[in-house]
């Protein structure tokens, strides 16, 4: 019955969003950027966590819960949750890989194995403890933040999971391994309605990353462009 509800509303917040956002200004995405989550974007946060409890683990779950922010178009959240969905567009998917590279890059940061905690059985219940631990520090060195507050036609709906992943892949998977040279890394990765290319601002602190890119097509070498911009501050260069 609880999931039942949470999908009911869930599918009235994007109801009430489609109906009141016909079109999108230019400078939404610097707005919700900087703003909250709303109660769609929260709505469709825990499906996801729920559903990465039930079909994957604790750990896949929590990750995604704690270490990553969504805020998107109703449009973007409908194709992005579809549970129909196993294509470039799958937030499901999107989202395992995701936990995965982070995983890779917690081991390697220092924070912990957190591979080694998820096992099977009652003992995976008895190591949450030990890896709610290690994501609660991990989180505060850690983050990402995808906006979209486009129109998720097919291309863009694939383009959502295609930044992010990028980003992940650098710098959890790829090698040379890449570490901040500041000690952080919070991620902002935006579809933007008016680029029309790749871009990647890092603050003077090098603690945040801004990773924004066309929303209607993909810009040449997208990968390459946004390993370079964040190899920029990784001190493993």
């Amino acid at each position: 019955m609880k999931k039942f509800l949470s999908m009911l509303f869930f599918a009235g917040c994007l109801t009430g969003a489609m109906a009141q956002t016909p079109k999108v200004p230019a400078n939404a995405a610097s707005a919700m950027a900087t703003g909250g989550e709303s109660a769609a974007d929260k709505a469709g946060k825990a499906t996801l966590v729920e559903r990465l409890m039930t079909e994957k683990t604790y750990l896949y779950s929590q990750l995604i819960d704690k270490c990553f922010t969504y805020k998107m178009s109703p449009t973007c959240w409908a194709k992005f949750s579809d549970p129909a969905n196993d294509g470039k567009s799958s937030g499901y998917d999107a989202a395992n890989y995701a936990a995965l590279a982070v995983m890779e890059y917690a081991k390697r940061e220092g924070f912990g194995d957190l591979r080694l905690l998820d096992v099977s059985g009652s003992k995976e219940k008895g190591n949450r403890p030990q890896m709610d631990e290690i994501i609660n520090k991990l989180r505060v060195k850690f983050s990402m933040v995808v906006v979209a507050p486009i129109n998720c036609n097919q291309k863009a709906s694939e383009l959502v999971t295609r930044y992010p992943y990028e980003v992940m892949k650098r710098v959890g998977t790829d090698a040379p391994a890449w570490s901040p040279k500041s000690g952080e890394a919070h991620f902002t990765v935006v579809l933007s309605p008016t680029a029309t290319d790749m871009s990647v601002k890092i603050s003077p602190d090098g603690k945040q990353f801004t990773i924004t890119g066309p929303a209607a097509t993909e810009a040449f070498s997208t990968p390459n462009k946004i390993a370079a911009g964040l190899d920029r501050a990784n001190k493993n260069r």
